[in-house]
Formats: structure tokens, C-alpha cells, sequence
């Protein structure tokens, strides 16, 4: 934590004319990452850091749409502790080709399996049963959440093998403070933070799928709902282990689609009236909550904050792990989401700086997982990319750090 001290004294060394002119034209087409900016900037930049560019490079709107429908042909399944990983994909691949697994540990051993169609999921649906509970009763509800049993478990004892799980968490501080007093220099440290804390693509697909698993069961009252994830999750900012922001996404339903229609006559659904758009969201969500609660396969510790600034469900996602929370008529956070995605795709090295700056507010207890009278990170995020422009410096980005960079002045 010492060492990150150092980063403080850190800015984007970009000139205000050369952050402003991509800034412009980013701006000018929303969600559209500069690659014009990438190629001016690539032996500056990308070269400069010497670390894997993650950044984004896609619309955010696009990214959105291929995760969700990518999710939509996923299934996530509770497997004993250990299988015969090739049998394993044999058996699931009878219901189609498979474009992708990976298996991580979360309460048990789970492997999320994404299918090339839709079609495969609805045929291994097909061939699932409802388990016998003996004297207690199941409520049967038809998921892409899933359990698998080995009929004859002690005679393929011989067979099985240990499953390599991608990893779903932050590294210790121990770990951390070895990679940070192992770097030559201050934008070593700045690229380890990064690599070491920012979302893994398996962590990245894995909230996808729980946002649509919780939309399989709104659905049930909002058929055409979408469940879609905002705030850290999805604006390249995230870490490891931050909590899943999700909204209730109800315009597609109210969405009037031409037809032709004869005559002088229009169609309209008959509706519930409610005093207020804020009622209309606590009793949507007064309802999601209680299907959650007793009827959404791995959804524990639901609780109905209704009366909130803004209404949310809280619950915790068992299987995959994650804090959820679950609001709707929330579309100016996807906005903002998609602002911070943005900022991250104009330079490489804002997201360096951006998770540096937050690992060293955290650790000074300036910011916390608690709610309370902390700045909050998008607060703080927003703070970093206005500043940086502004503090031109001419500290060296390749500027070694002392033998012992942990007794440096913080």
C-alpha cells in the first residue's frame, strides 16, 4: 500500500489540445471508441506502458447486445467437486455445438457452458428433471440454472480429474504487495494494479449470465423485459469482487410497433393506474423482489428496499457469487456507465491511473464498500479523468523505484 503512494504524483502526460481534439470527435458519435486516436497515440501510449491494452474497442451499445445475447445461449451448472471434463463436454455437446466453457468455484464447482444457438439450451432444458426431494417438495421452475448428478458416482471414481477454475477474485494484499515491490518503476506498478484488479473476461461473462438469469424470471410478468447491467460491471472501471448493478429495463414493452391496420381504429392494453412513476416502480419491484425470493434458484438474503431515493432489490446471487442490486427507470445510470466507457477508450493509460488512484483511496479508508459519508467511485473516477488533463507533469513514467520502494514517503 506503500508503494501505491507513489502514484498520487501521477497525471495522463497528454496535452489539453490532444485530449480535447479525440474528445470531440468521440463525443460527436456516442459510444464510438477513437480508433484514429489509438493510432496516433500507439507509441506513446500502448508502447509506453508496455502492458496488454485492454481498452475498449467497441461501441458500447454493441458490447451490451453480444454479452446479453451471448448470456442468452449460456447455461450455468452446479457439477460435483470433481468431473471428467472431457465426458463432461461430450455429454452437453449432444444438444448442440459448444463455443465456449469455464469452470470456478463458488459454494461447490460450477462451469458456465455457452452454446453456438439458443435452440441447444432449450434441448438440454428439454432432458432436465424436476429432482425428488423426498418429504420436502420443489417448486419446479424451468432455468438455464442447472444441477448435475453422476448416476453411478463409485464406479468413476477412476475417471475423474481436477477441474481448473478461473480465478473470480482480488488477489490478497500479501500477493499485491510482492508484485508492487517486485516493479522497476511507477509504470510497472500502475500496469499491475490494472492486470491484477480489473474484470477477467470469464468474471465479465459471468455477470451477464446472472443479469440473465434474474431477466428468465421477470419475464414471467414482463415478457419482453430485459435485465441489463450498469454502473462498474460494464464501464471498464470494475475490479474484481465489486457488487452487480442491475436495472429492470421495461421500454421494449411500451414500444409501439407500426402494423397496418385498417380503418379508423387503434389497440391498447388495458393497465393498472398508479398515483406516481415512483409507486409504479415500488410495486414492480415489490413484486420481482418476492419472486425472487421464493422462487429464483440461488437468490439468497432478498431484501425490498422500496423506499429508497431510489427503490431497489438487494439480494446476494449464491451460485455466482455476486451482491446484486436491482433497480428500474434507472436509464440515466447506463448513461453515465456508458460516459465512464468512453473516457476509458479515449487513452490507454486512463484506466491505469484510475485504478491506482482508487486501490490508494481504499486503502486510506476514503472510500468504502459501506454506504455512508465516503466519495463514491464514480465521484472519485470523474475527479481523475477531469484533473489529469489539467497537472502536466514531468515526472518520468520509467522512473525506477528505490531498492526498497515501501519505506518511501507517502
Amino acid at each position: 500500500a506503500c508503494s501505491v503512494g507513489l502514484l498520487t504524483r501521477l497525471s495522463l502526460r497528454v496535452q489539453r489540445s490532444q485530449v480535447q481534439r479525440p474528445l470531440r470527435r468521440l463525443l460527436s458519435c456516442p459510444g464510438t471508441v477513437a480508433a484514429d486516436l489509438r493510432r496516433e497515440e500507439q507509441s506513446s501510449g500502448s508502447a509506453e506502458t508496455g502492458s496488454e491494452d485492454r481498452t475498449p474497442k467497441k461501441r458500447f451499445s454493441e458490447v451490451q447486445n453480444e454479452r446479453r445475447e451471448q448470456a442468452q445461449r449460456t447455461v450455468l451448472i452446479h457439477c460435483p467437486d470433481k468431473i471428467n471434463e472431457k465426458k463432461f463436454l461430450k455429454f452437453l455437446s449432444q444438444h448442440g455445438p459448444i463455443n465456449s466453457h469455464f469452470f470456478y468455484e463458488s459454494f461447490g464447482l460450477y462451469a458456465a457452458v455457452e452454446f453456438c444457438q439458443k435452440e441447444s439450451v432449450t434441448s438440454l432444458q428439454n432432458i432436465t428433471r424436476t429432482p425428488s426431494l423426498g418429504p420436502e417438495a420443489a417448486i419446479p421452475f424451468k432455468s438455464r440454472y442447472l444441477n448435475l448428478k453422476l448416476r453411478n458416482s463409485l464406479n468413476q471414481t477412476s475417471e475423474l480429474s481436477s477441474i481448473q477454475c478461473s480465478n473470480q477474485s482480488s488477489p490478497s494484499s500479501k500477493k499485491l504487495y510482492q508484485l508492487l515491490c517486485c516493479a522497476e518503476s511507477v509504470d510497472d506498478q500502475l500496469n499491475t494494479l490494472l492486470r491484477e484488479f480489473q474484470l477477467t473476461e470469464e468474471n465479465t461473462r459471468l455477470r451477464y449470465l446472472t443479469c440473465s438469469l434474474i431477466e428468465d424470471v421477470a419475464a414471467a410478468y414482463f415478457p419482453d423485459c430485459a435485465v441489463r447491467p450498469f454502473g462498474s460491471s460494464v464501464n471498464s472501471f470494475g475490479k474484481l469482487g465489486c457488487d452487480l448493478d442491475m436495472f429492470l429495463d421495461l421500454d421494449e414493452i411500451g414500444k409501439f410497433t407500426a402494423q397496418k391496420t385498417s380503418g379508423n381504429f387503434l389497440m391498447e392494453f388495458q393497465v393498472k393506474n398508479v398515483p406516481s412513476e415512483r409507486v409504479a416502480t415500488q410495486k414492480i419491484l415489490s413484486v420481482i423482489g418476492e419472486c425472487l425470493d421464493q422462487f429464483g434458484p440461488g437468490c439468497v438474503g432478498v431484501q425490498r428496499i422500496l423506499n429508497a431515493r431510489c427503490p431497489l432489490v438487494r439480494f446476494s446471487h449464491q451460485a455466482s457469487g455476486f451482491q446484486c442490486d436491482l433497480t428500474t427507470n434507472n436509464r440515466i445510470a447506463l448513461k453515465s456507465s456508458e460516459l465512464l466507457y468512453m473516457y476509458g477508450a479515449l487513452d490507454s493509460r486512463v484506466r491505469a491511473l484510475v485504478f491506482s488512484v482508487r486501490c490508494w483511496a481504499r486503502a486510506h479508508s476514503l472510500t468504502s464498500s459501506i454506504p455512508g459519508a465516503w466519495i463514491t467511485n464514480f465521484s472519485l473516477t470523474m475527479m481523475v479523468i477531469f484533473f489529469s488533463p489539467e497537472e502536466v507533469t514531468s515526472y518520468s513514467s520509467n522512473t525506477r523505484l528505490p531498492k526498497n520502494p515501501c519505506r518511501c514517503r507517502r
